[in-house]
């Protein structure tokens, strides 16, 4: 792993994300236009650039099966891992649920392709189809029975384009087949603006948030400092000492050191809707990641 051209890599990342905040100050991204962006990001960039990492890398290089297995012992890690840490830092009781979902959950997507992008290229890229596929089967599960008491499943929110994106990955990867050239032709020229579109979003989203607000709660920095430092160090030395190919380890560990998944503002709207902590610790999360992300980067280039 070549490390400052990774660390130029996201310094371009937040560059992006800059412009999305200005064009969201100077009122070019309006709340309304971010949503629907967000919405149209998530429906065809998105999985257009899984589909087509899997196309351009000839697969990931490690078997998919692996890789998807790799991705269960990762989120049964990282949930007992909140169980734990909530506990240690003597979270209150009531809060526990709340902590614990935006521990485990992290920005597998917006955040996750590119940082992932820079650091592996498209072979990468396929394997965090994976972490995706099992981000949604378990936040629409497990996720939703933290926040909600034990209230019903949104079964129907699982049935998404990233998820039959992670399934379409699997497929051609397990079997080598290719689409015809002019699909694949489009599926890598429309991936290619999930990039720059999902970091102008999440800039735009901290435009539109009170992030004074935000930077005075001192429970998020806790969260942030377990989410983004403590939980992919643990990752890490795990990974080390597992028996897995070098890049699905870093890929792991990359997952593991993103900030707080925005699904988390989403579900405590519809469940927490007189909380704010989670759409606060999205933002909190995301700018300090500024700092956070290159260390771990440093410290997987190092160890594994």
């Amino acid at each position: 792993m070549n490390l400052s051209g990774v660390i130029s890599q996201l310094i371009s990342l937040f560059l992006m994300m800059l412009m999305g905040f200005i064009a969201a100050r100077a009122g070019v991204i309006t709340p309304e236009f971010r949503k629907r962006l967000s919405t149209l990001t998530l429906n065809t960039a998105a999985p257009c650039i899984i589909l087509s990492s899997v196309l351009e890398s000839e697969g990931a290089g490690v078997s998919m099966v692996t890789v998807l297995l790799v991705a269960v012992f990762f989120y049964a890690v990282m949930i007992a891992l909140a169980a734990l840490l909530t506990r240690l830092s003597r979270v209150p009781k009531a809060q526990r649920p709340l902590d614990q979902m935006m521990l485990v959950f992290t920005n597998v997507g917006f955040m996750g392709i590119p940082v992932v992008d820079a650091l592996y290229g498209p072979s990468g890229v396929t394997m965090v189809a994976m972490f995706i596929l099992l981000f949604n089967l378990t936040f629409f599960s497990y996720g939703v029975l933290l926040v909600s008491g034990g209230g019903k499943l949104n079964l129907r929110a699982l049935g998404n384009a990233c998820i039959f994106a992670a399934l379409g990955a699997l497929v051609l990867s397990l079997t080598g087949w290719h689409l015809p050239a002019p699909i694949e032709t489009t599926l890598s020229a429309v991936g290619a603006m999930n990039t720059p579109l999902a970091m102008m979003i999440i800039g735009a989203s901290l435009a539109h948030s009170d992030v004074r607000a935000a930077l005075t709660n001192p429970r998020l920095y806790r969260i942030s400092f377990l989410r983004m430092i403590v939980m992919p160090l643990v990752v890490l030395l795990i990974m080390r000492l597992l028996p897995v190919d070098p890049m699905l380890a870093g890929v792991a560990v990359a997952m593991a050191a993103m900030p707080v998944a925005g699904n988390c503002a989403m579900i405590s709207d519809i469940y927490l809707p007189d909380d704010m902590t989670a759409s606060h610790a999205v933002i909190v999360s995301t700018l300090l990641s500024a700092v956070s992300l290159p260390l771990i980067c440093a410290a997987i280039s190092v160890v594994l």
